[in-house]
Parts: structure tokens; sequence; C-alpha cells
């Protein structure tokens, strides 16, 4: 619903433009299926919103969900062609066990991105993604023999989170299949 709201926003007025759904082989690997949709906004840049969630990742303990946007820039003055720079951001949900602890939280985070797409055919494109930005998150950290949510309520009765911070990591890294539909 917000990704159609904001594409609706963001198109509105545009025509002739590139419109692809993609993919990310890496995610879709560690059991975190994604989808993702590209749409050219100018005559170098595109914008990209990219989804997705996985219960099992890495056959783990982890549970997450994420929505990234992503203004890119080609560098080749053609959008999904070759090498481009960008702004991410990233919003997310999770809930992961290590070593006896669970850190279950939010996250919200925004970077620079950096990539290069190479065509295969003429709608099918691989893509190549890194990006590195700063993360805020905001999570309960307790020990699995805990049962925090019930030791931890505020005045209104909610479990209130334990710990926050800020982390540079990297916001998205992988390889995705694009398929221009337009």
């Amino acid at each position: 619903m917000l990704a159609t709201a904001l594409l609706m926003l963001f198109t509105s007025g545009l025509k002739a433009q590139r419109l692809a759904v993609n993919t990310d082989v890496a995610m879709d690997a560690c059991l975190a299926p994604s989808l993702g949709i590209e749409l050219t906004m100018g005559k170098k840049s595109t914008l990209n919103l990219n989804g997705f969630y996985g219960s099992k990742v890495l056959g783990q303990d982890i549970r997450i969900g994420a929505l990234q946007p992503e203004w890119r820039v080609y560098v080749s003055g053609r959008p999904m062609y070759h090498h481009y720079v960008g702004a991410i951001g990233l919003l997310a949900s999770y809930k992961m066990k290590f070593d006896g602890k669970w850190h279950d939280g939010d996250a919200a985070g925004i970077g620079v991105s950096f990539g290069y797409v190479l065509p295969l055919k003429d709608r099918l494109l691989v893509d190549f993604h890194t990006s590195l930005g700063g993360i805020y998150y905001h999570q309960k950290e307790y020990m699995e023999t805990e049962n925090y949510d019930e030791q931890h309520l505020n005045s209104a009765g909610y479990p209130v989170a334990n710990a926050s911070g800020g982390l540079l990591l990297p916001l998205r890294i992988g390889v995705s299949l694009t398929y221009i539909i337009k």
C-alpha cells in the first residue's frame, strides 16, 4: 500500500518510463525472499523499492522484514545500464537469537549505494550492488530463559526496549535479477 502510494506520488505526469521488477538472488539464497520494482525517474535516474522477509534466515532463529527505497543515478547517462551511485534507506523489523540472547526490535538507516548493471538480453539484467550506511536500532535484548515481555512493561502495560544505538553497516549487498516490463 505504501509502495503504491509512493509510486503514484513520484510518477504522476511521467510518460513512456521504464518499469522493471527484480529479486535479489543473494537474499533468496539466505531464505529471505525479496521483491523489488524499479522505475525510471529521469534521463539518468531510477527509483528502486525493494522489500524482503524471512522467518528462518540461513536456517537460524532469525526473523526479519525490511523495506529498502533507493534513488540511483547512472553514470553512463542511461537508466538501468552499467555503473550507478545512489542513496539508500532501510526500515526493518527483526527478532534474532545469538549465543542464547534474543534481539527483538526495529532499525532505520540511510547510506550510499554503488552498483553495476549488466544487460543479459533486451529485457533481462543482472545488478551487482553494495552499500554502506548508518543504522539506528531500538530493541529488547534478553536471555532466552527470561520472559522479557512480562517482566519489563511500561505504565501502559507494553514491553519496553532496553537497548538502542547506532552502527555503520552495509545496508544492502547482493546480486539481483531484473526484468524490464515496459
